[in-house]
């Protein structure tokens, strides 16, 4: 019986959850839940340069994986994840406080949000989204900031370098 309330509990999240993210995406214009491999987070890590003490931001983070697998190999940055859907935010945040991480997991809109501290932001978002992010960024953003997108280029802006990475590009820009 026990089992039978757990697979209950179990079903009502996973459709709380898919509600919402249809919700988010079809009336919204947020960007899907569509998570990366750890391999392709991996191959863009390498292309990066992250020094001591670098602030790292995940837009649009979902489960933060981009940031989990910095954290393990440079231990001395700070490491902020924004979400703005609820449902995600909260299994992130019960996922990192199970694990003790240090990342902070912000339940904001990334637009509100001042990226003026940022030296490495990572987003896997939407062209929408992406476009209106170029003037954020452009105003923002100090000289030097890297800027990584999965997937969907920034309006107006040339990347350094794009790699094709699972049959995807990663666009890499500098500020």
């Amino acid at each position: 019986m026990a089992l039978l309330y757990i697979l209950l509990i179990l079903l009502l999240a996973y459709l709380v959850f898919s509600v919402s993210q249809f919700y988010n995406v079809v009336f919204r214009g947020y960007a899907p839940f569509v998570s990366t491999d750890h391999e392709t987070f991996r191959k863009i890590i390498a292309e990066i340069e992250i020094k001591d003490g670098a602030v790292v931001y995940e837009l649009g983070c979902g489960r933060a994986r981009f940031l989990r697998l910095i954290e393990k190999r440079f231990l001395n940055t700070k490491l902020i994840g924004i979400e703005n859907s609820a449902s995600l935010y909260f299994l992130t945040e019960l996922g990192r406080e199970l694990q003790g991480s240090k990342i902070s997991i912000l339940k904001k809109d990334f637009f509100k949000l001042d990226l003026s501290a940022a030296d490495i932001i990572y987003c896997y978002l939407n062209n929408a989204t992406m476009k209106k992010l170029g003037e954020k960024f452009k105003n923002e953003c100090k000289a030097g900031t890297q800027i990584i997108s999965r997937s969907f280029p920034i309006h107006d802006f040339t990347p350094e370098k794009v790699l094709i990475i699972r049959y995807k590009k990663v666009f890499f820009y500098q500020i």
